[in-house]
């Protein structure tokens, strides 16, 4: 087992972690069993299993039993900011050091990649990733090889077998299975508002309207941050670049989650999910033929008017309505994750919290951290258009193969101590974005999100922590978290 170093600062920071643990038990204590079960994975791990846990800790610290030590030892004392830790440190020393994730449980006879993505819809993956690839040996886990395929251009877009289903027809359209002429012209018609030039221009939108959902907030002293700001102000932001009229844009939000939720559930026994994502894409295809048509009759500043006057032919045509809700989707839901769990990180690394507050420069650097940590899009497939031999791995013509991105990104070959949230790591070559021609069209606009909206929110609303835990239900396509509350300081 690796050695974890820990040097006075270290253990500062540590301490204070375990004095909130301990405030937060003392007023919390009915939630104690939900929360543990939720954190670990499995719904039998309870009080007894972390007592035991805590104890073995304490031994092999040199301890005593923790459960002897008197009441007086266990009283919390005033919560710090521990300052010793350096400052978005560009000297290679870690800004902070607490493991991530919890143990790694490889499902049993996971021998391929698709054994292990099955293995991401049980109970235990969908809370957790990790839980299913940390540790894995198999090729689409390991970084180089899921970085040189995905830059390889013998390997094109993973194809989506026909389905009955019209979600999955809808799916079949999407730039990102897409190669060739029909992924260049979608990316042409889409690409040009997310340009750096032009997603610059939006960083003062993006600041606005998080201070409108913050002021909307602030007097209440806590608020399901997921409900309340990390999924409304990525959508508006969207649908603002798309041109969504703001009357149709709560319908919107409800139907795409129904799509969303039935591509998250497609390996329930029961169909209910896929079914009502089947309703929503229907309706979803006509709203956005409608606003396409009514875009052609009356042109507006937006992306709509944009892809009206490129007069596709009939079947191009289509292919711009089903990217138009890819564009929606992706362009909200995956930022949404990173700023939760981009928030849940820094409540929970004081001393990272700190450098970001102390040095606004440590933003871009955090942010590229927690896209790695948390990689929202788990994972992505490819299919070999030729035979391929990618570092001694046979990859056969026609054969598919998932690529783990939530995997590469903690890979410990390229990431030292891949499970430590660092904001000093550099390089941080994450594949967050995948890689190559499908590389993210959005990825500017998300990080400016991570970086203004989250230094916005620990701005606006100091002492901000975490009230219960991140509610974490869907780890791929992407991760999907339903809540998070939080609590502040008030004036």
């Amino acid at each position: 087992m690796p050695e974890v170093k820990l040097d006075a600062a270290d253990a500062a920071e540590l301490a204070e972690m375990l004095q909130f643990l301990s405030q937060w038990l003392t007023r919390n204590p009915a939630r104690l069993g939900a929360s543990l079960a939720q954190f670990v994975g499995h719904p039998a791990y309870g009080l007894d299993e972390l007592r035991g846990d805590v104890n073995r800790f304490v031994f092999l610290l040199g301890g005593s039993d923790a459960s002897s030590s008197s009441a007086h030892d266990r009283t919390p004392g005033p919560a710090r900011h521990p300052r010793s830790t350096p400052r978005c440190p560009r000297d290679g020393r870690t800004a902070t050091v607490h493991l991530m994730g919890t143990p790694a449980s490889p499902p049993d006879g996971a021998r391929t990649e698709f054994d292990v993505l099955g293995a991401l819809f049980s109970p235990a993956g969908r809370a957790d990733p990790h839980v299913i690839l940390r540790g894995s040996p198999l090729p689409g886990c390991q970084y180089v090889f899921a970085r040189d395929v995905l830059r390889d251009p013998r390997f094109a877009a993973p194809a989506i077998p026909p389905s009955p289903d019209p979600a999955f027809q809808l799916l079949r359209r999407w730039m990102i299975r897409l190669d060739g002429d029909r992924h260049r012209h979608l990316r042409d018609a889409f690409g040009g508002l997310f340009t750096a030039r032009r997603v610059g221009r939006y960083r003062a939108i993006i600041a606005e309207r998080a201070a409108e959902l913050i002021d909307r907030v602030a007097p209440a002293g806590s608020m399901d941050l997921v409900a309340d700001f990390a999924r409304p102000l990525p959508f508006a932001v969207i649908n603002d670049v798309l041109g969504v009229p703001p009357d149709d844009r709560g319908w919107l939000g409800e139907a795409l989650a129904v799509l969303h939720r039935g591509f998250a559930r497609q390996r329930d026994s029961d169909r209910a999910a896929i079914q009502a994502a089947n309703d929503a894409t229907g309706q979803l295809l006509s709203y956005f033929a409608g606003l396409l048509d009514r875009r052609t009759a009356q042109p507006a500043d937006d992306l709509m008017t944009a892809l009206a006057a490129r007069h596709a032919d009939a079947e191009g045509r289509q292919d711009l309505i089903a990217n138009c809700i890819f564009f929606v989707l992706a362009g909200h839901q995956t930022t949404t994750a990173l700023l939760t769990l981009g928030a849940h990180l820094l409540c929970t690394h004081p001393g990272a919290r700190a450098a970001v507050q102390d040095d606004p420069g440590c933003w871009p650097a955090a942010v590229e951290e927690m896209l790695r940590v948390i990689t929202p899009t788990a994972f992505t497939g490819v299919t070999p258009r030729t035979d391929a031999d990618i570092h001694g791995i046979a990859c056969p013509a026609g054969q598919p193969r998932l690529l783990f991105l939530a995997a590469a990104n903690r890979d410990p070959a390229t990431f030292a101590d891949p499970d430590r949230f660092d904001i000093s790591r550099n390089p941080n070559p994450h594949l967050s974005f995948a890689a190559g021609t499908h590389f993210c069209l959005g990825a500017p606009l998300a990080r400016m999100h991570g970086e203004v909206a989250l230094n916005t929110l620990f701005t606006r609303l100091p002492g901000l922590a975490v009230l219960t835990l991140p509610d974490i239900t869907a780890s791929v396509p992407t991760r999907q978290i339903d809540h998070f509350t939080v609590t502040w300081q008030q004036d």
